[in-house]
């Protein structure tokens, strides 16, 4: 199984109609587009992308499926805007998903940073409702890919060790395949 198959088997099994979900890294708009199918008519899905390319291919996905009003779209960094958010939504998502490295397709040198990716999975797991779910998919073939992948890996584990549920998916391949985090909150983290 593909992880982007995992990410939406786990994902189908755990948000329900009117959850509210965000994509941290829109991309293509795959992603955005099954979180707004999966919520339903009364969910809401935010999505967040740095590359305005990313969000026209997200909002032509979502026009083409007549989902636009169950979904909003900002272009900004992923970090600085779900730190915005823990002011208004805090223990309020279902779901969080991030797709770390570079828009497929686009220039590579524009990607996510271990340093901003840090602070937005920082910033997600205040967002999180308790029980929430964290899917975090990290690149690795790229330059700046293991580094950032490296960041999260010690991110999660430190979580792990404040009760919340830590799961690492790793595809077999003799190269450096992509490696699937899920988290899921716990109720009564560890101080």
């Amino acid at each position: 199984m593909q992880l982007t198959q995992k990410v939406h088997q786990r994902l189908t099994a755990h948000l329900k109609a009117g959850d509210l979900a965000i994509d941290a890294t829109a991309g293509n708009g795959y992603d955005t587009l099954y979180l707004a199918q999966t919520v339903s008519e009364n969910g809401h899905v935010i999505a967040i992308d740095i590359q305005e390319a990313a969000l026209q291919s997200t909002q032509a996905k979502l026009t083409h499926a007549k989902l636009n009003d169950r979904v909003e779209l900002h272009c900004t960094d992923h970090a600085t805007y779900l730190q915005e958010l823990c002011n208004s939504h805090t223990a309020k998502v279902s779901s969080i998903l991030f797709n770390l490295g570079y828009l497929p397709g686009s220039d590579k040198s524009v990607q996510t940073l271990p340093s901003s990716t840090e602070k937005a999975l920082q910033a997600s797991l205040q967002l999180l409702q308790p029980n929430g779910l964290l899917c975090v998919t990290a690149y690795r073939g790229h330059p700046g890919g293991i580094e950032e992948s490296q960041v999260v890996e010690n991110w999660m584990r430190a979580q792990k060790k404040l009760g919340h549920s830590i799961e690492c998916h790793t595809p077999p391949s003799p190269n450096s395949p992509p490696i699937l985090w899920l988290l899921s909150k716990s109720e009564q983290p560890h101080d």
